[in-house]
This record gives structure tokens, sequence and C-alpha cells, in this order.
């Protein structure tokens, strides 16, 4: 079945009737071209499958092959492993690629959002990543640059994730989320319904958008401009039936705008993860008893200490008793605090709610290859550089691996991100 999916316009509808025509894809692939222009399919899709056919005889076995080689695997439609709720949908793919464990009854949550986040948008999508997969949704997403990249690096901190592809599994795009994809892979699963080398276009991210929507009980859309790409997954979720949230935010925000119209056309609102919880009934998966315990960063602690527990105060107010604070970063650290319940929000003031906390640091050394550890020693504790500086410091290093470099120091905790510049956290 896969193979025929490498005719150029023979799209999963007309795959899907001629195997119903046939009995299976076997019998469709042998099919005579006078059964096939009797089968009911459009005349331009046969010809282009009649084409494939005649170019590419050998074409099923080869793809089995180079699939054993490339350590891909396929599912079908027909097989036991495809997800049910996959089915739901009006054009369900009739196969994908994909490497990693599928588990077809799991409860999954879409996170979607757009590829120019904001400080604001990369906390709420981790902190919503990390506590969603906690309770033990998967989380899914479509692994761009944005707000999906750091959905899944929240989720793989905590549980599964799994990335749908705009593009062949075996293309890298971006270039940069290469390691991304491999730890998705590890735990969880990247999947595509593209042939593997397919380059991504204009045509592969809406298809690729109703595989997430179609995959999810519910889709968060947490940052997205009037014309993101996130929107076409949230249509998406509201055609199949499934549920809509989006994090509000400012309505000056270029980012917020189309967040903000989706929850004025009736998605529900969320503040955090707690409210999926709530919405779908769930509970963070039982863990051994401990005194509960609050951990924040530096700055996070900073912001908490000046915050008082018998009134509210705005963020000017904030501002104004610390020296060392971007002001830009506060909306983020405000969303942290809120969602690990340290303070209380009203009208856009802050009440404290917590006394004590932990500040969090690395507890233990990390393991790091070795252009991973060249790149680390030359991050200072006490300012943050930039990628051209870090790339100026070393000899030996390929500017075009550093990007995937830098995400692995990321996701180990040895460095702080703030707009694309990196700070390093630990000794080792």
């Amino acid at each position: 079945m896969a193979a025929m999916g490498g005719a150029e316009g023979l799209g999963n509808k007309s795959i899907a009737h001629l195997v119903k025509a046939f009995g299976n894809a076997k019998t469709a692939w042998a099919a005579s071209v006078e059964e096939l222009f009797n089968s009911g399919v459009r005349k331009n899709a046969i010809e282009a499958f009649i084409n494939f056919r005649q170019q590419h005889p050998d074409a099923p076995e080869n793809l089995v092959s180079y699939c054993e080689r490339q350590k891909i695997k396929l599912c079908c439609i027909f097989d036991e492993d495809y997800p049910p709720i996959l089915k739901e949908i009006d054009t369900p793919p009739m196969f994908f690629y994909y490497r990693g464990t599928l588990q077809p009854h799991a409860q999954r949550i879409g996170i979607v959002g757009s590829r120019r986040n904001t400080s604001y948008g990369e906390s709420v999508a981790l902190e919503l990543g990390e506590q969603l997969a906690a309770a033990g949704l998967t989380v899914v997403s479509g692994a761009a640059r944005g707000i999906d990249t750091f959905a899944h690096r929240g989720a793989l901190k905590t549980g599964r994730t799994v990335a749908v592809l705009g593009c062949g599994i075996n293309y890298i795009f971006p270039r940069e989320n290469k390691k991304l994809f491999e730890a998705i892979a590890e735990s969880g699963v990247v999947l595509s319904e593209f042939p593997p080398n397919l380059k991504p276009n204009l045509g592969t991210f809406p298809a690729r958008n109703r595989i997430i929507a179609g995959l999810s009980k519910g889709v968060i859309v947490v940052e997205a401009d009037l014309r993101s790409g996130a929107l076409i997954t949230s249509g998406y979720a509201g055609d199949y039936g499934r549920d809509v949230f989006a994090v509000p935010g400012q309505i000056y925000a270029k980012m917020s705008r189309g967040c903000n119209e989706l929850i004025r056309d009736g998605a529900i609102l969320i503040k955090g993860a707690q409210d999926i919880l709530n919405e779908y009934d769930l509970a963070p998966k039982n863990k051994p008893k401990q005194e509960p315990q609050i951990i924040l960063n530096v700055t996070a602690a900073k912001v908490l200490e000046v915050i008082p527990f018998d009134k509210f105060i705005t963020d000017d107010e904030i501002i104004d008793k610390l020296d060392d604070i971007n002001p830009n970063e506060l909306p983020g650290i405000m969303l942290e605090l809120e969602m690990k319940n340290c303070v209380e929000e009203d009208a856009g003031r802050y009440k404290r709610k917590v006394d004590g906390y932990k500040i969090g640091k690395a507890e233990s050394k990390p393991s790091l290859d070795d252009a991973a550890a060249k790149v680390l020693a030359v991050i200072p504790f006490d300012k943050f550089i930039t990628d051209d500086e870090i790339i100026d410091k070393l000899d030996g290093i390929n500017p075009n691996e550093l990007p995937s470099i830098m995400l692995e120091l990321e996701m180990k905790n040895c460095v702080e991100e703030d707009a694309g510049r990196y700070k390093r956290k630990v000794g080792g």
C-alpha cells in the first residue's frame, strides 16, 4: 500500500477506494489497466498510478528493503498498531512511516503555535508539555521551530511525545532539530505519511496538521498570529469534533491575536496544565509520597521574594523592586510562578501564595560528547553570549552542527537560553 503512495496524484482517498475495490493493496497493485479504469477512481489518478507502476515495477519490494536498511517502520490503516482515533477523520492516512514505539490507544493532546514565538510562548509551551506528559498524556506537535519544539522538549522531560513531520521521515527539517528527533524516537514516535526523502513544501504542512488534530483528543494553541498554521490545525480539530483550547495573551501582542480570536469564537481559555487535566478529569500520576517542593530558578525566586502575601501588586511595582530583571522576561516568569501555584493573579496584579521553595540545581554531572564538552567550556557563567561568539572561541567546531549541540546542552540543563544567546549553568 505504501508503494502506491509514490504515485504523485494518487491520494489517500484514491488508494482507499482501490484497496476496497480489489480487496487488498497487493491485488490492486497487480490489477490490469482495464480493471483499474473500471474501479471507479477518477481517470487522472489511475493514469498517475499506471505510469508510476510501469516506471517502478518493483516498488513494493524495494520500499520494504529500503525501510529495513534505514530502520524505518511502516504502519498501515489495517494494522493493529494504527491509532483508532486517527481513523475517525475524513481522510486518514492509509499508511505512515515512523521511528519509535506506537501506543495506539494512548490519550493524546496536541500543542501547536507560532514558529516566531515570544519568551512568554516558550515558557507556556515548555510548562504545558512537561506537566501534561507527567500526567500521562502524550503530547503531539509538528516538530517545527518555535512552540512545537518547546512543547516536545517539555514533554521529553517527563513522558512521551509524538512528532508529526511535514516532510519525509529521512529529511531533517528544521536541521537544528536533528538531536530532538532522535530523542523523541527513543521514548516516543516520529512519524510522516510522506515518502521518506520528500522535502517540505506548501502542501505538506496542512496535510501534517490534519494528522496532529486527528491523533489528539484536544488541541492547544499557545501563540498564533492571525494567519498562523496553528489555526489550520485548530480548524481541523474543530471539524473533527476535538476540543480546541487557547492560551490568552495581551490584546496588543501580535503573536496572541490568533489565540484571542479563537477564544472569542468559542475555544476554551486555559491558564495552565491543570485546566486541561480538569477538563478530562485527569490527575498527575501517583508518585512516592514526599514533602511538597517547589523548584524555581534564581530569577523566578528573586521575583517571588518581592511579591507580598497581603496585597496584590502590578508588574511595574515588581520591576521597581528589582534592579537586574529584564522587563521583557517578566511575563514568562509570572506565568511560571502562576503555573507552580506560587502566586495568585487578579486583573494583571499578583499576590504571593507560598513561602517555601527550592532553587533548582543540576543533580549530577551531565554526560557530554567531546564536541558538546568543548562548546560548554567556552560559555561563561556570568553573561549571555551568541552563537557567533561561541564559534569565534573554537577552532574545530562546524558552525552547522552548533544548533544541535546547543539543543543538547539545553536539554541536559547545562546552559540557559535567552533570545538566541546562552549562559552556562553547570560546572562540569
